[in-house]
């Protein structure tokens, strides 16, 4: 049985806290989009659950739509929640290494836009001291990323427009912040 959800139900399921426990050696940026997919109910037309060969192959064979995150802000009026974010290399070399001779470039990464500019991932890196600053799963800044995909079995046509979600979650946000600086000036 097919399950039909939208890009905004996948957005605040890839919000969920749970993930966060979880480290880039338990799962990498394309199992933890997928098994997001498969904690919503989202499977193949055969029950499996999606399991890609990587972000490259995401990005080729996954996606209904893809191009930059100012292609998205013209065409649905801002960068839709639930939509994928990848890193994108013009290195017509790096994806003949992964299998690909269709000079498209490297999708080095993936992560999941889940609105008010914000893109959950797990990734690993360290800083120049060799520590690492991040393992796992957390948010990140879109700026980091410079293509958006919108996944062909996610439903993009939802009830609420994207901008009137990302208006609502940004509004959550800022209250958020002022309720953090407000529990700083009263303890």
């Amino acid at each position: 049985m097919v399950v039909y959800r939208t890009g905004i139900q996948y957005a605040e399921q890839a919000k969920d806290k749970k993930y966060e426990k979880l480290k880039y050696s338990d799962i990498d940026c394309q199992a933890f989009v997928e098994l997001v997919l498969k904690d919503i109910g989202v499977r193949k037309d055969n029950g499996a659950a999606y399991n890609w060969k990587g972000s490259n192959d995401i990005a080729r064979n996954a996606c209904s739509w893809i191009g930059t995150k100012e292609d998205a802000i013209r065409l649905f009026g801002c960068i839709p929640p639930g939509a994928w974010a990848f890193i994108w290399e013009d290195k017509t070399g790096k994806e003949k290494e992964r299998g690909y001779y269709d000079g498209k470039g490297n999708y080095s990464h993936i992560g999941i836009y889940v609105g008010s500019n914000t893109v959950r991932d797990s990734t690993r890196y360290k800083d120049s001291s060799g520590n690492y600053v991040r393992d796992g799963v957390a948010d990140r800044n879109i700026s980091a990323f410079n293509r958006i995909g919108l996944a062909k079995m996610l439903d993009f046509d939802a009830n609420v427009t994207y901008n009137e979600h990302d208006k609502i979650m940004s509004i959550i946000a800022e209250i958020r912040n002022k309720l953090t600086e407000l529990e700083g000036v009263i303890s």
